[in-house]
């Protein structure tokens, strides 16, 4: 799960954890191979190193019965709590009689909470289905001619998904699968955005289909 994007968000976070809980003295975030992934300034490589061994110590031990999910560790000058947040680790040095209830109550919420917001603010969007499903409209007259016609915006989603490339010949498929390719251009603009083909009377003759039928139109790439 580890992004770099998600550092400066996650140290400005363990900054804001600090300001509200003043017991803390150093924290950190890291996985489970120990990698890490965000810390505050004051976390020093001492600290940093202890609670690492401390954690794979413990966690070779732990595995066998399902893995760690606390671990707090109470010292002579402070203390350590080892906490999972979703797929990482947040650790915390505090001072000998800091109240861990209420840092586990904030800790618990905040960083869980900044971590699944990241994952979705950097999670990639869906590729978009290249096949449509469009309502068929019929094309009629004299200069009907044997084109079909689709939204623009369409075209050039298609052409972005192949490169560039140009579309000028889609595969229409009709509910009872029967397909037929065609040469395709821009519809007009005051149909734009309606979900709309318009195929020439012959080729919906061809399909089968009446008008108004929902039809599958997929581009081809010659």
């Amino acid at each position: 799960m580890s992004d770099d994007s998600f550092t400066p968000a996650l140290e400005t976070t363990l900054k804001e954890i600090k300001r509200l809980c003043p017991e803390i003295q150093s924290s950190f975030i890291f996985e489970k191979d120990g990698a890490i992934v965000a810390g505050d300034p004051e976390a020093s490589d001492i600290t940093v190193k202890k609670a690492l061994h401390l954690f794979q110590d413990i966690k070779e031990k732990a595995d066998s019965i399902g893995g760690i999910h606390e671990l707090s560790v109470y010292g002579a000058e402070g203390n350590i709590q080892i906490s999972q947040v979703n797929e990482m680790y947040l650790a915390t040095a505090t001072s000998k009689g800091a109240d861990t209830k209420h840092l586990q109550a904030i800790t618990g919420v905040i960083v869980p909470t900044v971590l699944k917001l990241l994952k979705k603010i950097t999670q990639p969007p869906a590729p978009k289905e290249i096949a449509q499903q469009l309502t068929a409209k019929k094309i009629t007259g004299f200069f009907a001619g044997d084109s079909a016609e689709v939204d623009q915006t369409l075209l050039k989603d298609w052409s972005k998904s192949f490169r560039g490339k140009t579309i000028d010949t889609v595969q229409i498929q009709a509910p009872a699968g029967k397909t037929t390719q065609c040469k395709v251009k821009a519809i007009d603009e005051e149909l734009e955005g309606k979900g709309l083909i318009r195929i020439p009377d012959k080729t919906i003759k061809r399909l089968g289909v009446k008008e108004g039928a929902l039809v599958r139109v997929e581009p081809i790439i010659q």
